[in-house]
């Protein structure tokens, strides 16, 4: 199966990896960057993304949004949110409105509040699916037993992201609901800088047990405003991703968190910010105005944007947690 992978940042590098598994898959990958594309024709390696890294003879690299589409059975939609519109609009004279698209991309736009197959459906009338969680790219670069959450709809669209996985080592479980699932992963990355900024504060292992399981709630109560399936809820892109991103500094989100519960100076957190993708703050803006307009109440995500937009101490995050009721509120 020819399969195009569009972007090429360390979750689409690892998930190239992963689909060459499959030695009758060939995989071919868009990047803006020439240097990169140059470079890999000669080395087989991408050093600044995975530093001395050899590729299979089966991925290669384009620069070309022609040639990224050209033939293929799928396509994986995997750039930073802040560059995903932009892609999509280029991407529509070239892809074949039949050919299925996996979204790999989280988080919300900032400007409408639109999710990923949102803003994907504006420019695109392709089959749409979204992809999401509980994996850190390195581990699925090694080739550890993953599994995602894929929500999609068709049975064809189906076997055909089956045998794209076929011989790999990683599983998918399937839904319909693209919305919860677009949700939870908008979600969970504010919900990991939250989880970095209690372990800066000082907390352990039981604290974080005790986040967790609010911050789930918080979420069942999100998805259920929205009219989303709760099933999402204990699914790999819900309960999984929440657990994986919220214990982890593998998680950018995570480790800035980590950053500003320590009360790290103004200077290395602004620093970090400009060297990493950051999508639970890309998110964290919009998601506050329009879970206020839509009355949802979300005490922890408040909390967490106060500290990171408003400065506000970070011990304000423990005393949300405290106010939390540990109860399903449905």
């Amino acid at each position: 199966m020819k399969i195009g992978i569009v972007g090429t940042g360390v979750f689409s590098v690892a998930m190239a990896h992963c689909l060459a598994q499959n030695t009758e898959n060939n995989i071919i990958m868009w990047s803006e960057n020439k240097e990169l594309v140059e470079d890999y024709k000669k080395t087989k390696k991408m050093d600044i993304i995975f530093k001395g890294k050899v590729f299979p003879n089966n991925i290669t690299l384009t620069n070309s949004y022609a040639e990224v589409v050209n033939d293929v059975e799928l396509v994986f939609l995997m750039p930073s949110l802040t560059y995903l519109e932009s892609v999509c609009e280029s991407l529509k004279e070239y892809l074949v409105k039949t050919i299925p698209v996996i979204i790999g991309t989280k988080g919300m736009d900032k400007e409408k509040g639109l999710l990923v197959h949102q803003i994907v459906k504006k420019y695109l009338k392709n089959p749409i699916s979204i992809l999401s969680g509980p994996t850190f790219a390195d581990d699925v670069l090694e080739g550890d037993q993953v599994a995602f959450t894929v929500a999609c709809k068709g049975k064809k669209v189906k076997n055909q992201i089956n045998r794209a996985f076929e011989n790999t080592t990683t599983r998918i479980k399937f839904s319909k609901d693209l919305l919860g699932t677009a949700l939870s992963g908008s979600v969970k990355n504010i919900y990991a800088v939250g989880a970095g900024i209690i372990e800066g504060l000082g907390y352990h292992t039981s604290t974080q047990s005790y986040y967790i399981t609010a911050a789930f709630q918080e979420l069942e109560t999100i998805l259920y405003m929205y009219d989303a399936n709760l099933s999402t809820l204990h699914s790999l892109a819900g309960l999984g991703d929440l657990v994986a991103t919220c214990s982890s500094n593998k998680s950018r989100n995570y480790a800035f968190g980590v950053l500003l519960g320590k009360k790290k100076n103004k200077k290395e957190i602004t620093t970090y910010k400009e060297k990493n993708t950051l999508e639970g703050i890309a998110s964290l803006e919009i998601v506050t105005q329009i879970f206020k307009k839509k009355h949802i109440k979300t005490p922890l995500i408040t909390a967490i944007y106060q500290i990171v937009f408003e400065d506000a101490q970070p011990q304000i995050l423990m005393d949300a947690l405290e106010a939390t009721k540990l109860n399903s509120q449905l």
